[in-house]
């Protein structure tokens, strides 16, 4: 192709809109633009699930949150209850010994009376 076609080419396409619309055509760039547009759908298709995910992320992790904040309450509460229990144990344990103690004495009060 001779370099004034080419310029007779281009200024064509700069200026006549309908020889550019003819051309674009003919080089597929409508079937390209449709193309496009498919994708275009399916992404925006795409991004309106990933909205919904991530609400239902969102969801979800205020859910867990609020099941870790109760059961930390529980746990709190069972360690409270532990402590208190370990505490009354340390106790009865005092008072048995205490309790054979004085059953040594009575038992070796009793030795020393009946030998």
């Amino acid at each position: 192709m001779s370099v004034g076609v080419k310029r007779e080419v281009l200024k064509l396409l700069r200026e006549d809109e309908e020889f550019r619309y003819a051309v674009a055509g003919i080089i597929g760039l409508d079937e390209i633009l449709k193309r496009l547009s498919v994708h275009d759908q399916r992404f925006n298709e795409i991004l309106k699930r990933l909205d919904r995910h991530e609400e239902e992320l969102v969801r979800l992790r205020e859910d867990m949150l609020k099941r870790f904040e109760r059961h930390d309450a529980i746990l709190k509460g069972h360690g409270e209850e532990m402590i208190r229990l370990s505490e009354e144990m340390r106790k009865l344990r005092e008072d048995m010994l205490r309790g054979f103690e004085r059953m040594d004495r009575h038992l070796g009060a009793l030795g020393a009376r009946w030998g």
